[in-house]
């Protein structure tokens, strides 16, 4: 571990303090949103890492890699959201106003992007410290596991959304959802030959399998839908 530590600071960049200092910011802006309530706040807290990231990623290439990844995920994410629904039923309701796409309302799709974005540049980031794929999977598959547990009770504390009631939650959320998204993303590295936009897409349409299997495994699904 202190190994570890070492090397990161040794190979620290510029443009890690950007991502990672817009990442927290917006994580302290999403927990006082507990207390706000507030859509605004929610749409300032991703828009600032987000615009960070487009300025930052201007000479870097793996930053803008994972940048546009997580845009394909984002604005992807109502696709796979309105077909999930439909197979299995709803998972919850968005209790906050604003514009949707399709189901999914705008400030969704953009914590798709920006949570999507971290986790891939923090797996790339590893590789090049020279950790390899394994070390890929763990870092993003880890990071999506934290940012689906935390961050997603946030969002339901805040008034965002709210999920139904399952067999096991964590806080506020079905145990199964933050484990699909570590799943999904720890698979990152296989899609790794691929172009970027067939990765982003492969990737959305892989996510399913663990989303919609852990949910009938965990008891959450089906809620209507096709197969309810």
């Amino acid at each position: 571990m202190y190994t570890f530590w070492r090397r990161v600071r040794s190979n620290w960049r510029r443009v890690d303090t950007w991502v990672f200092g817009g990442n927290t910011a917006a994580l302290l802006l999403f927990a006082g949103n507990c207390y706000w309530h507030s859509v605004t706040a929610t749409y300032l807290a991703c828009l600032l890492p987000l615009t960070l990231q487009a300025w930052a990623s201007r000479n870097d290439a793996t930053l803008r890699y994972a940048f546009w990844f997580g845009a394909i995920i984002g604005w992807s994410w109502p696709i796979g959201e309105g077909t999930v629904v439909r197979l299995v039923g709803w998972w919850g309701q968005y209790e906050a106003p604003g514009l949707r796409v399709w189901d999914t309302p705008l400030y969704c799709i953009l914590i798709g992007w920006l949570a999507g974005a971290y986790c891939l540049y923090v797996g790339r980031r590893v590789v090049e410290l020279g950790y390899g794929r394994r070390g890929w999977a763990l870092a993003s598959g880890s990071s999506a596991l934290f940012i689906g547990t935390l961050g997603e009770n946030l969002f339901v504390w805040s008034g965002m959304w709210e999920y139904y009631a399952s067999p096991l939650h964590v806080g506020a959320v079905p145990v199964f959802l933050p484990l699909a998204y570590g799943l999904g993303y720890a698979a990152l590295p296989l899609l790794a030959e691929l172009p970027l936009v067939a990765m982003a897409l492969v990737f959305n349409v892989l996510m399913i399998v663990p989303t919609v299997g852990l949910g009938l495994l965990f008891g959450f699904f089906p809620r209507g839908g096709w197969f309810g």
